[in-house]
């Protein structure tokens, strides 16, 4: 299993952090920046995602999961 770190950013202001989450695989982590989106509404934050060598994996903006969250919801809906 790999460890990552999680963050979530608005300007130079860490707002949330997680260090050594534990997952099963690389593709867990988008449903971990899911999770963590849905309990923040900051405009321009932007969460941000580190590996076990603290290299950056993700870095997107709250308002871009959101939306790829209604979309992704509203496709399972129909």
């Amino acid at each position: 299993m790999s460890h990552y770190t999680f963050e979530i950013h608005c300007g130079s202001a860490t707002l949330m952090r997680q260090s050594d989450v534990e997952l099963t695989n690389r593709s867990a982590v988008w449903d971990r920046v899911t999770e963590l989106a849905q309990g923040v509404n900051e405009p321009g934050a932007r969460v941000v995602v580190r590996d076990e060598q603290g290299e950056i994996i993700v870095s997107i903006g709250l308002w871009t999961v959101h939306n790829l969250v209604r979309k992704t919801a509203a496709a399972h809906a129909a």
